[in-house]
Formats: C-alpha cells, structure tokens, sequence
C-alpha cells in the first residue's frame, strides 16, 4: 500500500490535519507524559474536535472518566508507564475507566509518544480492513494484545510511506473526503439516509407499543430536537468515515446492497435517543444486536472473526 500524500494535502481538512501536528503536540505531549499533574480542563480540551483538531467524537463518552479525575491520573500513568508491555498497560487502563475506550487511549499515546504509538479507532480500523492491512489476532486476544500487534502494523506502515503516524492517522481519512468532492450522488443519497434515521427515531420515540409517550420516564425518548439529531447523526457518520461502527463495513446509502443500510442504534438499549448512547451501524448488525448488551455483541462479532 502506497500513500500519495500530495494528493491527500489537496483536501483542506487532512491539510489542516497535518498543518496542526506540531501545535497539538507540543500542547497535549507534556500533558500525558505528566498524567500525575494533568487538570481536568486540559483533558476536556483534548477530547474536543476544536482544540485537538484531528479526532471527532472523543467528547460524548470520555468526558465520564472527568467525573474522577483521581481515577483518570492512575489509569493513564500506568498507560504510559514504557517499563511494561504496552499490551498489559493498554488492558488495565481499559479496565479502570468508564467511557473511554480504545479510540480515546491511542490518540493521548501519540500525543505523548509521537514516534511509537499510532491510533486504532473506527476510521483506521475501517481503511485498513478495506486495504487488505488489518493483521490476524490470535484467537482470544485481548484488547491490548490486538494493538500491540496492530500498532507494529502502523509503524511499519508509516516507515514505508515515510512519514509520522500523525500524518497516517490523517491519510485513513483520505477517501472518506474524497468522496464529499465528487458529483453529489453519495452526497445526495446520504442525505436521505440521514432524514431517513432521524425520522424513524422520532417515530419510534413517539410511540412504545403503540402508545403515545407522554413523558421523559419511558424509554426511547427522543433527548434533543430533529435538526440536532440530524446534525449527530452526519457527525457520527464522519467520526467512522461512513462506516458501520461495530464492524467496520463501509456503509450502502444508495440501496445497492440493503443489508448495509445506515441504521441508528441506541449503544444501550434501555437508555435513550440522546448524546453518547447513539452510534451508526449496518442494517443487518442492528437486527442482530436487537437488545444485546453492546460489549457482549461486539464480543461475539469478534470471535466470528476469529479474533
């Protein structure tokens, strides 16, 4: 796999990507590096789009690991801790935090290691899967194990391309925004799909069982007006780069294959339509998932893929 970085700094927003490197890194770098000192503020600001200029989406369920900040300095001075295994520090770090997964932890070891750490979230994870790069895991791997295995992967992809993972963080969004520059069909019809979600989650925060919802104690409630949801939605879509946020499928929106319709999915079945519990999945993984818990099916779609 070859990059032509030339042509992705012809999109403004991967120009503007690697443009900010050395500010991020240098506001964020010592901040992680010293996660004994690190400030609420400061993390509330790197979860932002506005002040991290490169990861969407960080701020709907990181800002939960805020609440304990005392928490939050253990779980990430053990993550950077280099005198054990990044596999081992990964897992604990995982394993003491609530709401940040493995698409918030890789960014702040880039931040803090820009030359040995690279970033798993759904967007790297879907170009790689779609390019033939994302490597085999052992059977049973651990979150952490998968990583170590893949950041080798994003090293050495980097080496050959010869560039920073920051900027190959940036390239996986290369054909996402590629496709925003051509005649409109996809733009078009992934505007419907958009109007198309937030109307069946309107009706559906309407009616329980047929019967009209009258207060915010049932499930289902639809929490923000249809403009706002419609907005969430279209930023969901960007943050995985159109593509299904379990699996990594790149999403259908002009109907040729039904199956991989956008559909929106309540993360926790129970909870309701509002910021942090909604994400963007394929149509048949949302009838698969029906009222699953969403931890327990992704690790099942996982073992399907033998990882």
């Amino acid at each position: 796999m070859s990059f032509n970085l030339e042509k992705a700094l012809t999109l403004p927003a991967i120009r503007d990507m690697v443009r900010r490197k050395d500010e991020v890194i240098g506001r964020f770098g010592s901040v992680f590096r010293e996660p004994a000192l690190l400030r609420r503020d400061d993390y509330l600001s790197f979860l932002s789009l506005r002040e991290n200029h490169h990861w969407t989406g960080l701020e709907r369920l990181g800002r939960v690991a805020a609440d304990d900040m005392a928490n939050l300095r253990a779980a990430l001075s053990l993550l950077i801790d280099e005198t054990g295994s990044i596999a081992a520090r990964v897992d604990k770090a995982l394993g003491m935090l609530h709401g940040v997964g493995i698409g918030t932890l890789t960014p702040i070891l880039l931040l803090a290691f820009p030359d040995r750490y690279g970033v798993w979230n759904s967007t790297s994870e879907g170009e790689m899967r779609s390019q033939g790069l994302w490597p085999q895991f052992p059977r049973g791997a651990s979150v952490g194990k998968k990583y170590e295995i893949l950041n080798a992967v994003l090293l050495d992809l980097a080496r050959k391309a010869g560039t920073d993972l920051w900027t190959l963080d940036a390239l996986w969004w290369q054909s996402n925004l590629e496709k925003k520059k051509d005649d409109g069909r996809v733009y078009g019809s992934k505007e419907r799909a958009i109007w198309l979600m937030a109307d069946r989650a309107e009706e559906t925060a309407k009616y329980s069982n047929g019967q009209l919802v009258q207060t915010l104690k049932k499930n289902k409630d639809l929490r923000m007006d249809k403009e706002s949801l419609r907005r969430h939605i279209e930023a969901l879509l960007d943050e995985t780069g159109d593509r299904c946020a379990i699996t990594g499928l790149l999403l259908d929106f002009d109907g040729r294959d039904h199956q991989l319709s956008p559909s929106l999915d309540r993360i926790d079945s129970n909870g309701h339509y509002e910021d942090g519990n909604l994400q963007i999945v394929a149509k048949f993984i949302n009838a698969w998932k029906s009222d699953m818990v969403d931890r327990e099916f992704r690790r099942l779609i996982d073992l399907l893929r033998g990882e």
